[in-house]
């Protein structure tokens, strides 16, 4: 045997950011990047980031919009209340310090100034009173109730307006105030304009009624507007189906690769492909899959049998041809060189012919654990020392020392017949190149979740250059200097090691060939524990 930033952002800049930084992850990540940017994880989660990102940019662009209208339509508003306020100044300013304005006075004035939904109300604070309680409502139109001004007095004192005011009746309002009353009516404050006399301070107040300006925006944030809400609600509706629709093919996809490892690691009824689907798109695949299954087992269980039925069709001439020459071999005489040549030249291509049948057998049964594997639970330190056993007496005849460090109840799944197999093959090639009274090291232990087995040798060793060809079939650079042989029906055509190889592939593990620390050769085989494969 031989051994192988969202202010400066827009949406066209976002796609642009991405597509350059998945360019340069590939670039220098290489074939691991570039099978993490074909991902249907990484499109899905790509995909979720830009339905974030969209509308959060278009949300800022349309506030700042929505902003400027605004400031547009509160100046307009307060420049209504402005100029009403400057009309009525040379009513309040008696420069002659004469009597206040009477009752009669402000209603006729404020009638002819203000017209639609445009409301003043004037508050008067005399000298002589200080503090935000010092103003009093002195005429108000269109007429309201004394309730009614309570109100709007209650709110100027909530925000501070008449507060501000008080100390040297100076200020207003930065923006429109919007509130409502008990009566149910909503008013927009549009300005305040205070007007200091020697009588003292006058507050001119205009307001706004929202009959006119219903579907105004003034004192309503943005985020507040119906078409904001019914926008998000609507993509909100979008980003889900699509992600939904994304997300199901993933998990569908998912669930097959699943019920895919449980095929290839257990001889368990299955659940069909079918039966696991969840999108009715990918039925027709999914029946594809359940028949390419069947085909595949049937396929296995064809070539098994194909194997032992051909083994037994060719051995069975082969055994009577060795029965008949029996006889031949007693009726030639020694002293017949030609006669007794060819008997021996027979003899020899029976031998070979018998190996060649036995090594069909191994490939076909080979070919087939790699299509369906069976699988069972084993104990592979059991198992181990088993195989072992049927090797004391060769190792004790060749002086041989067997290193072991085995760690009990290693558990892994598999096959029988395919770990022995392997274990037969490492053993033997071991042995093979070791010389009489070397030694041979075998250990088995567990890290993480799987369990590595690690054969080491005294023999010669092998080529650097050759440590992964050794497991290619039908390579060898084995020579006759080999010390034992026991599987002469091979005679060395270098299939192994290859064996090993696609038998513990079949069980989802994997081997590898290193230059042993004290020489010879190392070899380490992994396989999955119980649970994982």
């Amino acid at each position: 045997m031989t051994l192988s930033t969202i202010s400066r952002t827009t949406p066209a800049s976002v796609i642009a950011g991405v597509a350059s930084s998945a360019r340069a992850t590939i670039a220098l990540y290489g074939p691991r990047a570039s099978t993490i940017a074909r991902s249907l994880r990484t499109k899905l989660v790509l995909l979720a980031l830009i339905f974030a990102a969209v509308p959060l940019i278009l949300y800022y662009q349309f506030q700042n919009a929505y902003t400027d209208n605004q400031r547009l339509i509160e100046q307009s508003v307060a420049e209504q209340g402005r100029l009403i306020s400057r009309a009525l100044v040379p009513l309040l300013t008696d420069p002659d310090g004469g009597t206040l304005p009477t009752s009669s006075e402000f209603s006729r004035t404020l009638q002819q100034l203000t017209a639609g939904e445009i409301m003043v109300r004037i508050l008067f604070s005399p000298v002589a009173t200080t503090g935000a309680e010092g103003f009093y409502f002195v005429a108000a139109n269109p007429v309201v109730s004394l309730g009614y001004l309570a109100q709007v007095r209650q709110e100027l004192d909530r925000q501070g307006v008449l507060e501000r005011l008080a100390p040297s009746c100076d200020g207003g309002i930065d923006e429109s105030i919007r509130y409502a009353t008990d009566e149910g009516s909503e008013e927009i404050l549009t300005s305040i304009t205070p007007v200091n006399t020697e009588a003292g301070c006058w507050i001119i107040i205009t307001s706004q009624a929202t009959n006119e300006y219903r579907e105004s925006s003034l004192g309503v944030p943005y985020w507040m507007q119906p078409e904001t809400r019914s926008a998000a609600a609507i993509y909100a509706i979008m980003a889900v189906i699509t992600l939904s629709l994304f997300a199901g093919i993933w998990r569908n996809l998912r669930r097959f690769g699943r019920l895919a490892q449980r095929i290839g690691s257990s001889q368990a009824v299955q659940p069909s492909f079918t039966d696991m689907n969840r999108v009715p798109e990918l039925s027709t695949v999914a029946s594809e899959f359940d028949r390419m299954v069947e085909t595949l087992q049937h396929s296995a269980e064809t070539i098994r049998c194909a194997a032992e039925d051909n083994a037994h069709a060719f051995k069975t001439p082969i055994a009577v041809i060795r029965h008949c020459i029996e006889p031949l071999n007693r009726a030639v005489p020694a002293v017949d060189t030609r006669g007794r040549s060819a008997l021996d030249r027979i003899t020899q291509a029976l031998d070979r012919l018998d190996g060649l049948v036995s090594f069909a057998r191994r490939m076909d049964n080979s070919e087939a654990a790699l299509i369906n594997p069976p699988r069972q639970r084993l104990d592979l330190s059991d198992f181990l020392h088993q195989v072992l056993t049927g090797y004391r007496q060769v190792v004790t005849q060749r002086g041989i020392d067997m290193q072991l460090a085995l760690e009990d109840r290693v558990r892994i799944v598999g096959s029988e017949d395919l770990l022995e197999t392997v274990l037969e093959n490492l053993i033997d090639n071991a042995l093979s190149f070791t010389p009489d009274g070397g030694w041979i090291g075998i250990s088995l232990q567990t890290a993480g979740n799987v369990a590595t087995m690690v054969i080491e040798d005294s023999g010669p060793g092998v080529a650097e250059g050759d440590l992964d060809r050794i497991f290619e079939r039908y390579f060898s650079r084995r020579d006759e200097t080999a010390h034992t042989r026991h599987h002469a029906e091979d005679d060395h055509l270098g299939i192994g090691l290859w064996i090993v190889r696609t038998h513990l592939g079949a069980i989802g593990g994997s081997i590898r060939a290193e230059t042993g620390e004290r020489g010879g050769l190392r070899i380490v085989a992994t396989l999955p524990l119980d649970g994982v494969a």
